[in-house]
């Protein structure tokens, strides 16, 4: 076995670089052994300092990449243990939107023949022949994702560097299993810890295996489980739990963690035992959570993204730290960096910010790290309000939730303190989904009609049994599923919602808001379609759904209600996506691609206007100074230029004074620098068909601006779908609501009722084609002829009586005569 390194001194890098170089027999000029040395080579092998700070800002492909550069830095690195102290091999998780790679067989192999994956074992290879030999040094190690084999990682890598490795992770290694191969090489150090007795001789092993993530990998159970599933030896249970009592016991952290919340509050918990239909109320239900869901081991922003930019999104493990396709680089404790490239993940602050010190905000009382599901669901992302699992719902625990003063003796008759390492200072089992209690309510029945306090704002996440969050829909990117996943976080350092901090700020000294939906559609409808399209509060909005608590889900100013189904409309999401139906206006993604191009060409001719002043400013002062008066021309032409619009213009200023309380600058290339150079926003009536001109905007219809659901729900919301049916103007395309419907229908002819025509485009367009008045034509000839059927039939009926009138005397004086 390989002892462990000591990092070389800047002297025996030099040493070592000086025994490249050969001296010729006859004394002339040392030359290299390899050639020439280019600088870079030269600069890299005699300056240490350099050497290691390139190392930990370059990934684990890149040192690879050096490492094949050149035949002499090859042998420099074979010699040079600190280069391989951190290595990554870790593969990004397959997404829905990869495409699928042809095989080497197929007949487009040729086209992806770079992109085909690597032989059977070819990381184990590489580990073994290039990793064990020179990392003599190595601390970190990550294979997540890879089809490195358990019984090479387990037979050779471990136990050559179990004195220096202190980080491994072999998250989603399918042939990495925790039944035959983790588990069997940590329990040989378990069992040595249990026989070593004070006072005994003998060589120990040292383990100095400190972090081990093996999330996702072979034979890990990641759906909650019964106690009864420990008997059971075809159970990946026992195996996962084993790895976190063995990994306890060696003082190892590990990703792998059971869910703190109590009892039936936990969601998955709840899901698991009632989706079995259990009726044991005593059973425990263990809950299995990964406890870097947030992260997901990877650190570093994506490809697409700035990593220079700093925002407040909240996802700080890619805003704060600096990292290579999910590798984290740099030095230690580095502004720009962060953490540096030796650190683990949940070493790390952008890990820590989200599970230490936390406390209830009702109850005050310490909240543990807790499942993936509880941390978002028991979160407010619009204040960042932070509820425990007691508090979260309706109806709060019937029993003390922490362990207070002499309820912790051993006399009372609760389990274990050793027991319970996972959860300190808790009253009871958070896995009994009823257990009795001494001192309070043994009965849990309560807590089972509870409900949760915390709801979404629109569209709910998906969450699975295993712990999985997705989120479906349109315009929702793989940054708003990292959004969500965001929770918990402090308050008061700028991670609350954009939107609802400036909802608060807007509020007036009675707590009612100054400047209101209703008000914004009294100045006009453009600024109420700017209001729309563009919102209010600062930054991008991000489609990720939020949880609200009761304080954020009353305020008003981010919802309203639909007008037929009276379910809210939330506006970031389902207004400003575009997916709402507003009366008055055209479909939101029409209106605002309009807006957008108005915008822009109002700007463009601004700016020619200001150019074509500027230029007629220059030639009148290069006229003045050659002439102390100016001529009739110059004259009309600095008239021309006093009326044009400026920023200080009295109407313009009016204008920003009325809107400038609830409109934001909108987020299109060119509007931010119109607002800020001219003081004013260019509108445009709404209603305009540019085939025959603007409408008269004096008598313009405008509509109620009320908001209807969407005709269709999206992929993966599951909200009730609105029965509304709102009527659609043939012409212009703007939406009319059903109450305004009513109000304005023009006619119900059969023209009309197929090919609806809004108040402002009937009197132009569809008075030419409406048949009401040949339907009325129609219906009174045959009123008409009707009347003279009748009429007809009537006569008739009048002739036949008589007749029988007649017949009947007839008769009658013929029984008169035949009697005589």
């Amino acid at each position: 076995m390989d002892s462990a390194y000591k990092p070389s001194s800047p002297d025996h890098l030099h040493e070592k670089a000086d025994d490249l170089l050969q001296q010729s027999d006859d004394g002339s000029e040392a030359k290299p052994l390899y050639g020439r040395l280019s600088k870079f080579e030269t600069i890299v092998t005699t300056h240490h300092p350099v050497l290691e700070s390139l190392l930990l800002q370059l990934p684990t492909s890149a040192i690879l990449d050096l490492y094949h550069a050149s035949t002499y830095l090859r042998s420099f690195l074979r010699a040079c243990p600190t280069a391989w102290s951190a290595l990554s091999f870790r593969r990004l998780p397959v997404t829905r939107t990869t495409e699928r790679q042809p095989s080497p067989a197929s007949d487009s192999s040729s086209e992806v023949s770079n992109n085909r994956s690597s032989k059977p074992y070819a990381l184990d290879q590489l580990l073994i022949s290039v990793v064990l030999p020179f990392g003599t040094c190595m601390k970190c190690l990550d294979l997540d994702q890879t089809a490195v084999s358990g019984h090479t990682l387990t037979s050779g890598v471990l136990p050559a560097r179990r004195e220096t490795l202190q980080h491994l992770s072999v998250r989603g290694c399918k042939n990495v299993s925790l039944k035959y191969h983790i588990l069997p090489y940590l329990n040989l150090f378990k069992l040595q810890q249990s026989i070593n007795v004070p006072g005994a001789t003998g060589r120990t092993n040292h383990l100095a295996l400190k972090s081990l993530y093996t999330f996702r990998c072979r034979h890990h159970r990641r759906r909650p489980y019964l106690t009864t599933s420990l008997l059971r030896r075809d159970s990946d249970s026992e195996p996962t739990h084993e790895l976190i009592k063995i990994c306890h016991s060696l003082e190892v952290w590990t990703d792998t963690a059971w869910c703190t919340s109590l009892g039936g509050r936990c969601f998955r918990r709840k899901d698991y035992f009632s989706g079995r239909g259990l009726n044991d109320a005593k059973s425990e239900v263990w809950v299995v959570f990964d406890r870097l869901w947030r992260s997901g081991n990877r650190i570093g922003r994506l490809q697409t993204q700035n990593p220079w930019t700093v925002t407040r999104r909240g996802q700080l493990w890619q805003d704060n730290d600096y990292g290579y396709e999910g590798e984290a680089l740099g030095t230690e404790n580095n502004t720009f960096t962060g953490h540096g490239k030796l650190t683990p993940a949940h070493l790390r602050q952008c890990h820590k910010k989200f599970i230490e010190g936390y406390k209830c905000h009702a109850c005050g009382d310490q909240i543990l790290e807790r499942c993936e599901q509880c941390s978002i669901r028991m979160h407010c992302m619009g204040c960042r309000l932070i509820l425990c699992a007691s508090c979260s719902y309706s109806k709060p625990l019937p029993f003390p939730k922490v362990i207070h003063g002499s309820i912790n003796s051993a006399e009372n008759s609760k389990p274990s303190t050793d027991s319970l390492w996972w959860a300190p200072n808790v009253g009871r089992s958070p896995n009994a989904m009823d257990q009795e209690y001494t001192g309070a309510d043994p009965s849990l029945a309560g807590q089972m009609d509870a409900t949760p306090t915390l709801e979404t704002c629109c569209l709910k996440p998906q969450f699975s049994v295993g712990g999985g969050i997705a989120l479906l829909g349109p315009g929702i990117s793989s940054d708003d599923g990292c959004h969500i996943r965001t929770a918990p976080l402090p308050q008061g350092q700028g991670f609350e919602d954009a939107e609802f901090t400036h909802l608060r700020q807007s509020l007036d000294a009675n707590g009612c808001p100054s400047k209101t939906l209703k008000n914004g559609l009294a100045k006009g409808h453009d600024p109420m379609l700017y209001w729309i399209l563009f919102g209010t509060g600062g930054g991008q909005l991000s489609m990720c759904p939020r949880n609200l608590c009761n304080d954020c889900s009353q305020l008003s100013g981010w919802k309203a209600l639909c007008q037929c189904c009276r379910q809210n409309v939330c506006f970031a999401h389902d207004l400003r996506g575009l997916k709402t139906r507003v009366c008055g206006y055209r479909d939101l993604s029409i209106e605002d691609r309009i807006m957008k191009e108005e915008m822009l060409s109002e700007a463009q001719e601004v700016l020619k206007q200001k150019h074509a002043q500027i230029k007629t400013i220059d030639r009148i002062t290069e006229y003045l100074q050659k002439h102390e008066t100016l001529d009739q021309q110059y004259e009309y032409e600095l008239a021309v230029i006093t009326e044009l619009p400026t920023a200080n213009d009295d109407d313009l200023q009016e204008q920003e004074d009325e809107t400038a309380d609830y409109l934001t600058p909108p987020s299109v290339a060119g509007a931010n620098e119109l607002t800020h150079a001219f003081g004013f926003l260019p509108f445009k009536p709404t209603a305009y068909n540019k085939s025959n001109g603007p409408l008269n905007t004096k008598n313009l219809w405008r509509g109620c601006a009320s908001f209807v659901c969407a005709e269709y729900r999206s992929v993966g919301d599951l909200r009730r779908k609105c029965s509304a049916v709102v009527r659609k103007c043939t012409e212009c395309k703007v939406n009319v609501c059903p109450q305004c419907c009513e109000k304005t229908l023009p006619c119900d002819c059969s023209y009309c009722t197929v090919n609806y025509h809004c108040p402002n485009c009937f009197p132009k367009f569809g008075s030419e084609l409406c048949k009401k008045a040949e339907e009325l034509e129609r219906q009174r000839q045959e009123e008409e002829i009707e009347l003279e059927r009748k009429a007809r039939i009537l006569e008739e009926r009048e002739g036949a009586n008589e007749i029988a009138e007649q017949v009947g005397d007839f008769f009658a004086e013929q029984n008169r005569e035949s009697e005589r």
